[in-house]
């Protein structure tokens, strides 16, 4: 998974004491101010779009991929919905795999969920374990021990475009102009980028075979290309 945000100004607006008149620009310069990198802590992001795809637990395999996009409030209520049931009705046990994720997306998901009041589901979550939810740069990085890699980085090592025309510091001004799918591009092949280095480190630590690993690996692209002309309509919000 991983999920494409637009901070919240309004919310950044409050916290400094600005008045309500306030211009955008005024706002962004705190927020500047206030943290060195420019990019404000979870509470300020409001999610846009989360992209997600379902893999099987067995070969490893692209079982289904959407991207959900659409208001905060139902949006996070539809990511709720898809994560306990998938596309039907019965709850399903999970393994969340997504990169930097503790340090960025599900804070923003819990947290964000907290602000609207919406049931979330819960899971054993271990700072050290895997189990649950797999954090891949968690898992390179020895959990702090050598500095952590980017997702761009290990993508092109691996011989993977990475990043292409669309950098996470554009979204905003991509989302000021109206252009929607370009993010939802941009989200998926985040996702699909970590889908592939999860399954080259299944591969090397021996839990996936050569055979697997490449029929899953080449497929994958196509699968996505092919659920997503059908979920990202079927997941759409009203």
């Amino acid at each position: 998974m991983d999920i494409e945000t637009i901070t919240d100004y309004e919310l950044a607006r409050q916290v400094f004491n600005l008045p309500a008149e306030a211009t955008l620009e005024e706002i962004r310069e705190q927020v500047r101010n206030k943290y060195t990198n420019g990019f404000a802590p979870p509470p300020f992001h409001i999610p846009i779009c989360i992209a997600l795809m379902d893999v099987d637990a067995e070969c490893c395999k692209v079982n289904n991929a959407t991207v959900l996009e659409g208001d905060e409030k139902p949006l996070l209520q539809q990511f709720w919905r898809v994560f306990r049931c998938r596309k039907g009705n019965i709850p399903v046990r999970t393994t969340v795999v997504h990169f930097n994720g503790r340090g960025f997306d599900l804070p923003v998901i819990m947290l964000r969920s907290l602000k609207h009041r919406i049931p979330v589901v819960t899971w054993e979550r271990s700072r050290y374990s895997f189990e649950n939810s797999h954090d891949i740069c968690d898992d390179l990085a020895d959990f702090g021990a050598a500095s952590r890699p980017s997702l761009d980085v290990l993508s092109k090592m691996l011989g993977l475009p990475g990043k292409t025309d669309v950098q996470g510091s554009q979204v905003e001004e991509l989302y000021l102009r109206g252009e929607r799918m370009k993010i939802k591009d941009y989200c998926m092949e985040d996702t699909l980028n970590t889908y592939y280095v999860w399954l080259t480190i299944k591969l090397i630590r021996g839990e996936l075979s050569e055979e697997k690993y490449q029929d899953a690996f080449q497929s994958a692209a196509d699968a996505v290309r092919q659920f997503r002309a059908q979920t990202d309509a079927f997941f759409s919000l009203p």
